[in-house]
């Protein structure tokens, strides 16, 4: 028989026989949900339940006593996997395997599924957005961009493997100040800015820092000489600070490409930048055409140059789209309309407010929504003075626009836009899209960080991707050469590039999203232990073994896997659909990272412990299916967090 998740068959086995006793024993636990964790050791079972440890109370028994008689009431009778229950201190309910029967199954179910065993489907599937990555346009995709890439791609490989309908969209912010910014400068400069051998997006990113310095240093020294004439002296000094560090951006600008700075403050002259730049962000936002023959090809160059990084770590998308498609239709307009009839908007000053707090107080949204009792909802500003729209506002449109073709929306944006995220959901409920409001999830997460060095994007602190890539490439290049100097030079090439790209997305992706990335070489690249190298080396070690053998066994015994490695090694397989189906279902992709490092650590142990090759003949041919079942297993989970494993390194 093949089983598609034969770990969940043994746990739902579990839930069911121990439901059924618990509701025989004490009839007012009636719908009881059955809690189970894996014990830290196999002497305590392959599962556990600690429900008696709670529950005793309420029915006035000892747990030990609870447990006894609940164990008194179960039937264990055409149960597959089940081999026996036990009670011990103080009232924990140990279940035991049949784990040859297991390691069989699951080995038998992994060959004969091969691409698809792992990967089950769900019998309700959706049309899911993942809006990811969205980087503005302003410079390269940073280190910290590229965590939310690398999440936001293995959601989407982990919930299509699923069986949902899964659509990738990437929001281009081309409208705001920011890129008004950017393209005022452009204007200046011309195409002087791309050079031979220089990618457009850190061409871009360059010029950015230029004009943002330029245009820091004229209002901070604007602003001490206007603190300085009232008196604030102190207010004077703090401001001087900034303003050094301004200074010293530009004096590093200067000194790498003079010609640039030289060609800006030039074109700028005596005119101000603010008010240029905003009449530029108004063009644009109506749809002038000499603004938009400017901005828009701007973009799509900083595009390309995105594009061109993505490709090198294999994501793609299904959609680009451009926050000035959704600015230009009726979208916007529509609703502010809806939120101003709402009577959850106020003006102040002429400028519109949707008080976002006040309805979640009124509509009882905390819980319809999840957002926490101790989370304060500020009023959101729904419009510039002049009447340009804001990020927000927009967003709400572009939100309404994903959910035309799909029931469940999921943003990967990081946690400092938990407030406009929330005040989003909020807009939508009010505007009467409840469903949509209770179906966008934010998947946020942490900060990328590295020891010594705080980033900015302005001020053109950032680690780029690229450059990350190509030291990670240099790096693995060394360490391929040491371990396999006999691999021809080309190939240790390919192999060093793959493996920098898999130990970069393995870096960001192993961690838990809600935590904070703290970057090492020493542990990024580290071949023995929970690293992308450690993990494809022990792929490259089975696809070793298998090539060597003569022949792929049709016929084995799995019977003979009795050392407790090669009934490990079996377990972690038959695990692997459940921890799939988990991690689909909490959004979780840090969890199949962490199953593939344990996976490589047993194999890995199996490895030095058991001979393969060498072991008499029926123990050989039952070993190499363990270990192909290893293979299908490593390949298939690897695959969900965007990394294609290598035969040999």
């Amino acid at each position: 028989m093949v089983y598609v998740n034969p770990w969940g068959c043994f746990v739902e086995e579990v839930e069911r026989v121990l439901t059924e006793a618990f509701e025989k024993t004490y009839p007012a636990f009636k719908g009881l949900r059955i809690q189970l964790e894996e014990p830290p050791s196999r002497e305590y079972g392959d599962l556990s339940c600690s429900m008696c440890l709670s529950l005793a109370r309420k029915v006035g028994v000892k747990p030990v006593e609870m447990a006894e008689e609940v164990l008194a009431n179960l039937n264990l009778e055409e149960r597959v996997f089940i081999d026996r229950v036990v009670v011990s201190p103080p009232g924990y309910l140990n279940v035991y395997l049949k784990r040859g029967l297991m390691v069989d199954e699951a080995v038998r179910s992994a060959l004969a599924l091969g691409d698809k065993w792992g990967y089950v489907e769900t019998d309700k599937p959706l049309r899911i957005v993942v809006e990811h990555t969205s980087v503005n346009p302003l410079h390269p995709i940073t280190v910290g961009h590229a965590r939310n890439s690398f999440l936001g791609d293995s959601l989407a490989r982990i919930l299509t493997a699923r069986g949902h309908k899964v659509s990738r969209r990437f929001y281009v912010d081309d409208v705001g100040r920011q890129v008004a910014l950017i393209a005022y400068a452009y204007r200046i400069v011309g195409d002087s800015l791309f050079k031979p051998g220089v990618k457009p997006d850190h061409a871009i990113g360059e010029l950015y820092t230029a004009i943002s310095a330029l245009v820091e240093v004229r209002r901070l020294k604007e602003e001490v000489k206007r603190l300085r004439d009232s008196g604030r002296f102190d207010d004077a000094r703090r401001v001087e600070y900034e303003l050094s560090d301004w200074i010293g951006i530009l004096s590093e600008i200067e000194r790498k490409n003079p010609e640039l700075l030289g060609r800006l403050m030039e074109g700028i002259g005596s005119e101000d930048p603010e008010t240029e730049v905003m009449k530029l962000l108004r063009d644009y936002e109506r749809g002038a055409e000499e603004a938009v023959k400017l901005v828009k090809p701007l973009v799509e160059k900083c595009l390309a140059g995105f594009k061109e990084t993505l490709d090198r770590v294999s994501i793609e998308f299904d959609s680009w789209d451009w926050e000035s498609d959704v600015v230009w239709s009726s979208m916007v307009k529509k609703a502010l309309e809806g939120l101003i009839r709402s009577g959850y908007v106020k003006f102040v000053g002429g400028v519109p407010e949707f008080e976002a707090g006040r309805a979640v107080d009124e509509l009882g949204l905390r819980e319809e929504l999840g957002i926490p009792k101790s989370f304060e909802v500020p009023s959101l500003t729904l419009l510039r003075r002049d009447g340009a729209t804001l990020y927000t506002t927009r967003d709400i449109a572009y939100s309404l626009m994903k959910f035309r073709d799909a029931d469940r929306v999921i943003n990967v944006v990081g946690f400092d836009q938990t407030l406009p995220q929330i005040q989003v959901r909020v807009a939508l409920y009010v505007l009467g899209y409840r469903e949509q409001a209770k179906n966008q999830v934010h998947f946020s997460y942490g900060l990328v960080k590295f020891p010594g060095f705080k980033m900015s994007s302005r001020r053109g602190r950032y680690v780029a991707l690229d450059h990350l890539l190509d030291e990670a490439e240099a790096r693995a290049y060394m360490e391929v050469t040491k371990i396999s100097p006999h691999i021809p030079e080309p190939e240790r090439r390919l192999i060093a590039r793959s493996v920098g790209v898999s130990a970069i997305k393995y870096s960001l992706l192993s961690v838990e999203p809600g935590k904070d990335v703290v970057f090492s070489w020493d542990r990024v690249l580290d071949f023995k232990r929970n690293s992308a190298p450690f993990i494809l080396y022990a792929y490259a070690r089975a696809c070793g073994i298998t090539a060597k053998a003569s022949e792929k066994p049709e016929e084995y015994d799995l019977s003979l896997l009795k050392e407790p490695l090669e009934e490990e090694l079996g377990l972690a397989i038959a695990k692997f659909p459940q921890v799939f189906v988990e991690a689909s279902e909490n959004l979780a992709p840090h969890t199949i990272a962490s199953y593939c490092n344990g996976l490589a650590t047993v194999f890995n142990s199996f490895y030095d412990r058991h001979p393969v090759l060498k072991a008499e003949e029926r123990l050989r041919k039952a070993r190499l299916a363990l270990v192909e079942a290893f293979k299908i297993t490593m390949r298939n989970a690897l695959r969900l967090i965007g990394i294609e494993p290598l035969q040999r390194m």
